[in-house]
């Protein structure tokens, strides 16, 4: 089986941010898991005061719905209070580092439940934490906005072919939409991108909550891209353009969200 570890991004993958040297590690004396877990906990919340976001949320829920036919939201905040109602667009402005990275996940959640994927495919958390969670994959591997949308855009084709009759029925374990959305826009930005984020990065960053190892995760990308994209990468650019266009637009009801 081919390995997209490899073949995307093997010496050409934007390297993540870079921590503490092995030097400096010796020069500060030995420290335990917990004390490196609360130093990168407080620079995120350092990160954050500086620029006014909150980090994003884990894949657990932080945010449930106040009823189905709502479009607001019961958040938690850091002691637990679920009384603060928040508008749908001010949930992407909270969990995103950019502006336009809050609109490109608004937009894109947005689209994905147009296109009736969470009908289809099951996800038992807050779904717009799927479009927190690419946009946040997207900045902290330093991916431009503009290729952002590119590879947004690119990612509801596939997933706009997907809901085609005629397709293959996906595995059990496929039927998951946080991976089926997050993997099909890794084979997206992997063949829009020059320099790509590596397949062991995106198990680092959220595959470890399904997959046991890279190699299994390898295993299902693989799938998507021989069983449900019949090896075929490339779309039309007249359905990417189209896309493009609604996920950089600014809706009206923004402006009365915020």
């Amino acid at each position: 089986m081919p390995s997209f570890a490899s073949a995307f991004g093997s010496n050409t993958a934007l390297a993540a941010p870079a921590g503490p040297t092995a030097s400096s590690r010796e020069a500060n004396g030995s420290r335990d898991g917990s004390k490196a877990n609360s130093g990168r906990a407080e620079g995120e919340r350092k990160r954050a005061e500086r620029t006014g976001h909150q980090p994003p949320p884990s894949a657990a829920p932080v945010a449930v719905p106040k009823d189905r036919g709502s479009s607001q939201v019961v958040s938690p905040d850091a002691k637990g209070d679920t009384s603060t109602p928040m508008s749908n667009y001010a949930f992407f402005v909270k969990y995103t580092y950019t502006n336009e990275c809050a609109l490109l996940a608004y937009n894109f959640h947005e689209l994905v439940t147009k296109l009736g994927i969470f009908e289809q495919f099951a996800y038992r958390h807050d779904h717009r934490l799927i479009s927190v969670t690419l946009a946040y994959i997207f900045y902290r591997y330093q991916v431009h906005h503009c290729d952002m949308a590119l590879d947004l855009a690119v990612t509801l084709v596939y997933l706009e072919d997907v809901r085609v009759p005629g397709q293959p029925e996906l595995q059990e374990h496929g039927r998951d939409a946080f991976n089926l959305i997050c993997y099909l826009a890794f084979l997206a930005h992997a063949f829009n991108a020059d320099r790509t984020i590596r397949l062991s990065d995106w198990y680092k960053e959220i595959g470890w909550r399904s997959f046991r190892d890279c190699r299994h995760l390898n295993g299902y990308v693989f799938f998507l891209f021989s069983q449900v994209r019949r090896y075929r990468l490339r779309v039309s650019e007249t359905r990417v353009k189209s896309y493009i266009q609604k996920l950089c637009s600014v809706p009206s009801q923004i402006h009365g969200e915020t």
